[in-house]
């Protein structure tokens, strides 16, 4: 459920609550259009594991370590200035022994260079994640193959994998609003959330899960998630 996920930065959360929708060894996905609100949903995601004492590794294949480090300082700042729990309140240098930043080119990226590179950061005691992040991941060039590996790869470091997934406005959806083209990986996810601007906000909605009794969405001037009761 949505509000496991994110329950430590929510603003009527009550403090040292601790969340866990997703278990070791799942794969979860945010599928949004360019410009909604993927990223600033993942390092909100990040923060609230980073707060809970989980080491959290951040994947880029498009922007450079300080771009990525920017997008963390402006989310929290904008969320120690309205929650008041402990954990918000802790300085931000606190909680940056829980996060890694790696950056791969685009071109070269491939599934076996990551499983590699996060071997040597555990191997070499340089940074053991539970929580990896991957902004913009393109499933479309990635095979079945190496999708199973990196699935076994999780499940034996008893990581949980979360993908950004781009989407686009015109192009064909399922009954779940999830992209045609992308139906044949989601069997992969154990987690699917998708963001939808409508009515002036951005809403934040699990894929063929539990309904919750709250309304999740971003407020379109912060990209912080907020909830409200339903009905």
């Amino acid at each position: 459920m949505l509000k496991n996920i994110f329950n430590t930065i929510l603003p009527d959360a009550p403090e040292g609550i601790e969340g866990q929708a997703v278990p070791p060894g799942s794969f979860g996905a945010i599928f949004a259009r360019a410009g909604v609100g993927k990223t600033a949903l993942l390092v909100q995601l990040a923060v609230a594991g980073m707060i809970q004492g989980k080491n959290i590794l951040h994947i880029s294949t498009q922007d450079p370590v300080d771009k990525v480090d920017l997008w963390y300082r402006e989310v929290f700042q904008r969320l120690s200035q309205e929650r008041k729990h402990t954990g918000i309140s802790r300085s931000y240098d606190n909680l940056l022994r829980h996060r890694f930043i790696m950056t791969f080119e685009t071109e070269t990226f491939s599934v076996e260079k990551l499983q590699k590179r996060v071997n040597e950061l555990i191997s070499q005691e340089i940074f053991t994640p539970s929580i990896i992040l991957i902004d913009d991941f393109n499933f479309e060039k990635v095979s079945e193959e190496a999708l199973a590996g990196l699935k076994s790869f999780v499940n034996e470091k008893n990581l949980v994998f979360w993908f950004t997934i781009r989407t686009h406005r015109d192009e064909p959806v399922e009954e779940n609003r999830i992209p045609t083209r992308l139906v044949p990986v989601t069997g992969w996810f154990d987690m699917m959330i998708r963001l939808e601007p409508e009515n002036g906000r951005i809403f934040v909605r699990q894929v063929a899960g539990e309904n919750d009794t709250d309304v999740f969405f971003l407020d379109p001037s912060t990209l912080l998630i907020r909830s409200e009761k339903s009905g």
